[in-house]
């Protein structure tokens, strides 16, 4: 285990597991048959207890102060990614969660349950009344890579790796990027919730965590930089409704979004850069412990 790691985007592998006595079904359609009927709408709050289990067993004390604690945590975790609250689960499909972590205590914590927990592959795990069974989990870096093609949510690295490039000028930032919502997207403003992914809310949104989890603060300045000089020049987003726990829905912005510098100052839009990066294991917006806001770097289309 690599306990210089600070960053982490642990991706499970997850199938749905026959209930005892009851084999898996052959030959039905992934989407009419289920083991466990229909998946609940959201796995937001299952992930997220989910990971402060999987802390517990390996730090008591570092899961009461996930649990206790108020304001940013240094972890986000997913909802079930492929599934779809019209259809069934079924064990004839795979599903993905991701686990991601934000200062090197999370990260060890979720590398020892893959390796030796209840995320090791071949256990069983319940989420949501659901028992899956782990096939795989990917933290990118495999033991045999032939085995399976990387996922592209997977990723661990620390906070001096990730900054390298930008803060000592090795890339030259260009003056487009992009990143994609896979899950929805909403950020707080005001006392509301409001769907749409500004450049002033992103990264502020990116700063904010980074200046609460990483060893070297950025500047302040950084959020203005991305309120005036950043201009949202390209979007396919759609809104999703989700119910959060009994109270209501939220609506968030699902999609890409290209963000183009007005001012294509080298400095600060290397921060932008860096904070893009970020995004895969921060998350973006409100909720993000509860499976809204993941969010990645993609490659800027022209």
């Amino acid at each position: 285990m690599n306990d210089t790691l600070d960053l982490l985007s642990l991706v499970l592998t997850l199938r749905p597991a026959p209930t005892p006595g009851h084999p898996s079904p052959s030959g039905d359609s992934p989407d009419e048959k289920a083991d466990e009927g229909r998946e609940p709408q959201w796995m937001g709050r299952a992930a997220h207890a989910l990971l402060l289990e999987c802390v517990r067993q390996a730090d008591p004390a570092l899961a009461e102060s996930l649990h206790a604690g108020t304001g940013l945590r240094p972890f986000t975790a997913s909802g079930l990614m492929g599934s779809s609250p019209h259809y069934k689960l079924s064990p004839e499909r795979s599903y993905h969660l991701r686990l991601t972590a934000l200062t090197a205590p999370v990260t060890q914590a979720l590398l020892a349950a893959f390796q030796a927990g209840p995320l090791r592959p071949g256990e069983t795990l319940t989420l949501a009344d659901v028992r899956f069974r782990v096939e795989a989990a990917d933290w990118g870096e495999s033991s045999d890579p032939n085995t399976r093609p990387p996922n592209a949510w997977a990723a661990a690295t620390t906070y001096e790796a990730l900054s390298a490039p930008w803060l000592l000028g090795r890339e030259r930032p260009a003056p487009r990027l992009t990143l994609q919502f896979s899950s929805p997207t909403t950020f707080k403003s005001s006392g509301k919730h409001v769907p749409v992914p500004l450049p002033g809310w992103v990264f502020g949104s990116l700063l904010e965590k980074w200046n609460a989890f990483a060893p070297v603060a950025l500047p302040p300045e950084a959020r203005r930089f991305a309120e005036e000089c950043l201009a949202l020049t390209a979007y396919r987003l759609s809104t999703r409704m989700l119910p959060i726990k009994e109270s209501g829905l939220r609506t968030g912005a699902v999609g890409q979004a290209r963000y183009t510098a007005l001012n294509p100052d080298r400095y600060w839009l290397s921060l932008m850069h860096l904070l893009a990066d970020f995004a895969m294991f921060a998350g973006v917006g409100a909720g993000t412990t509860m499976g809204l806001g993941q969010c990645r770097r993609v490659k800027d289309e022209a």
